[in-house]
This record gives structure tokens, C-alpha cells and sequence, in this order.
């Protein structure tokens, strides 16, 4: 049985807003002075820690909220009453689900709970930004196809994707068809990857590049509620030479193609 006396751990309800801003409510957060304390992992200086005030709300609970106009760098925020992490409770993310933010400057938050149960915001910051979205198989043609919003720049002459094989300088680049709103496509054969296989298993992370003389942009996708895809968007990986290949995304969420040698 819990006493008066003794201390509940944070709890924290989360509601998020398709801006960026996020409401915490807190219950078992302490001395009416406490406030909510998010620090980015593996930061150091007093720019990776964001302060934000408790309002009393009633039965030993309160709020603080997180507004979008606060900036936070990209990473992982992880939450903090005192010295005391926070564990997650309810998180309504519906807001986030098939965003479709009107800012050239994307900049993307969830909430979600830890492997070791703390609770923890996701933020993204892309400016610009390729935002992945429907991926497709071409299994006669062992290609996938991708299609997606580009935020923040336009295509143009000399629109382009490439696959870059990590830790390596080989590459394989394919044009891009545009759309309206934004709006691009691109068909990625496996079969040029696989000629230049260096391992058993292999990345090959996806880019885009707007026009010919333009940077180019990591593909990702960060529009919607979930913030570690890799083991709920899993495609079927297609036969190619002595390859099986497939798309997948990393623990960032950025598109990716993964060679593995067939049995």
C-alpha cells in the first residue's frame, strides 16, 4: 500500500499537436517547484537541456507543456523531473498521423517509451526535407519503387535518387519523376547493387537530390506517430543474382536498402 509520505515516480501523459508542441501531465511530480526537465542524449552543454515549468493541476498531479516555438536539436530528448526519469504513460498521437506540414523547415516530435521504460521525445529537424511514402516491389523488373513529398526545395532539371553503400564510396544513381505539391518518384533496380557487393549483408542508404547543382537530402520518413520503424515496416526482400534485397529504415527512421546473401 502506497502512504502519503511515500514519493510516486513521474508518470507522464502525452498529448501531441501536428505543430510540434507537446502537453505533459504528471502525476507524482513532487514540490510545487518541480519542473520538467528534457535533456538530449550524449549532449553536454547547457543548450542540450530544456526547463519547463509544472503547473499544479489538482491530486498531486500537473502539466507542463512543451509549445512547437521551443526549439530542440535533433536526437533523443529523454524526460526528467528532479533527478528522476519519467516513465511513460498514455501518449495521444493521433495529430501525427499523415502530416502534411505547409513549413519549408520540418520540425517533427514523438513521444514514446524507452526499451528500459522511460519516457523520451523523438525530435527531427530537416530543412529540407524528403519525406518517404508509399514503397512499392517490382518483382519482374527486381526493383522497388518509392514515392514521397519533397518539403523545403523543388525539383528540377537533373532531379536524381542514389543509393550509397555505407562506409564505401559506391554508389548507384537513378532519375526522379516529379508531381504536384511537391510531390516525387523513383524506380531503384537491386541489380546494379548487387554488382558491387563488398560483404554478406549490406546498407545502401537512399538520397535525393532536387536539381542537378543542388545538396542532397537523406530520405527519410517522420510525418506520423512512430518513432523506430525498422521492425514494423518490414518488406519482402526480392531475389537478385546471389542477393536477397529489400527496403527497410533505420532506427532514425531514414530509408534504407538491405543486401543479404542468399542461402
Amino acid at each position: 500500500m502506497t502512504t502519503s509520505t511515500e514519493r510516486r515516480v513521474p508518470r507522464a501523459d502525452c498529448i501531441a499537436d501536428s505543430a510540434g508542441g507537446i502537453t505533459f501531465d504528471i502525476a507524482g511530480a513532487g514540490a510545487p517547484d518541480a519542473v520538467l526537465v528534457l535533456k538530449l542524449r550524449g549532449g553536454a552543454g547547457p543548450q542540450d537541456e530544456t526547463r519547463l515549468p509544472l503547473t499544479p493541476t489538482g491530486e498531486g498531479s500537473s502539466r507542463a507543456v512543451l509549445p512547437s516555438t521551443v526549439e530542440l536539436a535533433e536526437g533523443r530528448w529523454d524526460a526528467y523531473v528532479g533527478d528522476e526519469a519519467v516513465e511513460p504513460g498514455i501518449r495521444d498521437l493521433r495529430t501525427l498521423v499523415d502530416r502534411a506540414p505547409d513549413a519549408d523547415r520540418i520540425a517533427a516530435r514523438v513521444p514514446y517509451p524507452t526499451e528500459d521504460g522511460r519516457l523520451a521525445v523523438r525530435c527531427w529537424v530537416r530543412a529540407p526535407h524528403a519525406e518517404a511514402g508509399e514503397i512499392g516491389l517490382a518483382p519482374e523488373r527486381g526493383a522497388m519503387t518509392v514515392e514521397g513529398v519533397l518539403y523545403g526545395a523543388e525539383l528540377g532539371e537533373g532531379a536524381a535518387a542514389e543509393a550509397r553503400l555505407r562506409g564505401s564510396d559506391k554508389a548507384h544513381r537513378v532519375p526522379v519523376t516529379g508531381g504536384d505539391g511537391g510531390a516525387f518518384g523513383f524506380t531503384l533496380p537491386y541489380g546494379p547493387l548487387a554488382e558491387q557487393h563488398l560483404g554478406k549483408q549490406e546498407l545502401w542508404d537512399m538520397w535525393l537530390r532536387p536539381t542537378a547543382d543542388a545538396a542532397w537530402i537523406r530520405i527519410a520518413r517522420i510525418l506520423d506517430d512512430v518513432w523506430d520503424r525498422r521492425n514494423i515496416f518490414v518488406y519482402p526482400r526480392l531475389p537478385s543474382g546471389n542477393w536477397l534485397a529489400a527496403p527497410c529504415y533505420t532506427s532514425d527512421n531514414e530509408l534504407c536498402v538491405r543486401l543479404t546473401e542468399a542461402p
